[in-house]
């Protein structure tokens, strides 16, 4: 056996002296572009003659350029199908959802159920909005005849609608008279009719269909909306809310409030307003801390509301948050007379809240977020995950780097033979460092090549599969090529360099 390898080591060594005869025949100096073709087969060669080893060596890099290219295409075609499901909605839309804003600002949405059926018709009274939905979320089974499919079922108010920007295909939407009935109507889907109806010849129109036992009459079938990130808008069901709240799931809370403004012009006020409204009936102190951070505000007096009477009160006073009569900043806290409230006057207050900490004030239990902040949360989501599974992919470049310098240290050990003799018949160290450094070049790049093959297909079906865009940009393959490439010259430089400077006669007595 070790006859038969040595053979091998001087089969390859005799290989580089007859490319390098024949180019010196040629009149092809060293240093020109033949020297490195001979370098370059030469390396070729090592590594076709060990193919098992040279894919196990690139494994690791493989595993972690397609991971950065798979992640960085679905995270592109997540962040896409949110800009533009949150774009239909208009720029004049709040949502309001359950969960507070921790100190890092990372919102926590959905984390407690805060928000109420009262919550909902008290913010309804703020002027300014023009449509306004509680929604109340449930999923289950849903049957008809022989066909069945799991999907989310959204009880709503009529308003929903033009909030959402629906549009039927066949049918009509669901009324007031629904709503108040508590009627058991649904409007579906275009992919839910799809799942539910495989006859063409049937309408779902007046067809009745069971949701989680409960029997509902379908009087509406949406027109395709799209996808929004991994969920399909396309895949749901709409009831009036009442019958939600009654039939499917009975709660003392609802899911989110939205809310449409008649102008732009008045998002930031309305969101001011709506705020200062929840964390007075939340019973929490004094004005949210965020919001005036955000805005600029630096006067702790509480923000002027757009209903009730007086003078810039929240409902129905001057100054104060729910009484006080007089102009400003005489109006109460809590109530009073022409001159001030029965408690405190505005002055006092404000300057008591001015030296509060930041404890008198805690967070909202709730969120009020227009659709450029939906989309920089979803992206801010997105940014985070993205970072963690990048982090991840990193450490599998490190491993398979560290992979391909131990694999060429080892075949330094194994080549002993034939870098002594390459050395003793005229090799420079600077031919041994660059054949072996070639090598782990080509082990990197092509390890490369294949990562990112195999990332885009990944990618290109996890968008598939989830209903998101597919966008092939050509910048995480440029970096994930050139990583690769980094990654070969660093993990493989130490070994190159270890066997440029063997002793061949050192080399020769232990081979």
């Amino acid at each position: 056996m070790k006859n038969e390898v040595s053979t091998i080591l001087d089969k390859q060594a005799l290989g580089v002296l007859v490319r390098q005869d024949a180019l010196r025949s040629r009149h092809v100096t060293r240093s020109g572009g033949g020297m490195l073709y001979a370098i370059f087969g030469t390396a070729f060669d090592a590594l076709r003659s060990n193919r098992l080893r040279s894919f196990l060596t690139m494994l690791g890099l493989i595993i972690g350029v397609s991971a950065v290219i798979a992640v960085v295409t679905l995270t592109q075609g997540v962040t896409e199908s949110v800009n533009q499901s949150f774009s239909s909605l208009g720029t004049n839309v709040l949502t309001i959802s359950p969960g507070s804003t921790s100190s890092r600002g990372v919102r926590t949405a959905g984390s407690s159920q805060t928000l109420t059926l009262k919550d909902a018709e008290a913010v309804s009274q703020l002027s300014h909005i023009v449509y306004w939905s509680p929604i109340l979320n449930a999923s289950g089974q849903v049957i008809y005849s022989d066909q069945n499919t799991n999907t989310s079922v959204r009880g709503v108010y009529p308003d929903y609608q033009y909030i959402q920007n629906l549009q039927i295909a066949q049918g009509n939407w669901l009324t007031d008279g629904d709503e108040q009935s508590n009627a058991a109507v649904a409007v579906i889907g275009a992919t839910t009719a799809q799942n539910l109806f495989t006859d063409p010849t049937v309408s779902p129109i007046g067809q009745n269909i069971r949701v989680d036992s409960q029997l509902f009459r379908i009087v509406g079938v949406l027109q395709t909306k799209g996808s929004q990130g991994p969920a399909n808008a396309d895949d749901v069901i709409y009831v009036p809310f009442s019958a939600a709240l009654q039939r499917l799931r009975p709660s003392s809370y609802v899911d989110q409030i939205q809310i449409q403004v008649d102008t732009t012009d008045n998002v930031t006020a309305v969101q001011l307003a709506v705020t200062s409204l929840l964390r007075s009936r939340h019973h929490l102190a004094g004005p949210d801390p965020s919001l005036r951070q955000q805005n600029g505000l630096t006067s702790s007096r509480p923000v002027t509301s757009f209903q009730g009477g007086g003078n810039g009160a929240y409902r129905s006073g001057g100054g104060g948050f729910q009484g006080g009569g007089g102009p400003p900043p005489s109006g109460g806290a809590t109530g009073g007379g022409p001159t001030g409230g029965n408690t405190s006057s505005s002055s006092s207050s404000s300057s008591s809240r001015t030296t509060r900490t930041a404890s008198s004030n805690p967070a909202n239990d709730f969120q009020v977020l227009n659709v450029n902040q939906l989309i920089s949360t979803a992206q801010q989501n997105s940014s985070v995950l993205t970072t963690l599974l990048i982090g991840i992919a990193a450490i599998s470049l490190t491993v398979g780097g560290i992979g391909i310098m131990n694999i060429m240290l080892v075949s330094v050990t194994e080549r002993l033979r034939e870098i002594g003799i390459c050395k003793a018949i005229g090799a420079r160290e600077r031919d041994i460092r660059n054949q072996f450094l070639l090598e782990a070049l080509l082990l990197t790049i092509a390890g490369g090549m294949v990562g990112i093959f195999i990332g885009l297909l990944a990618g290109f079906l996890l968008t598939l599969d989830l209903r998101v865009p597919f966008i092939l940009s050509a910048l995480p393959v440029v970096v994930a090529f050139g990583v690769s490439t980094v990654i070969g010259v660093t993990f493989g430089l130490y070994p190159a360099v270890r066997a440029s400077k063997l002793d061949p006669i050192l080399t020769l007595r232990t081979a």
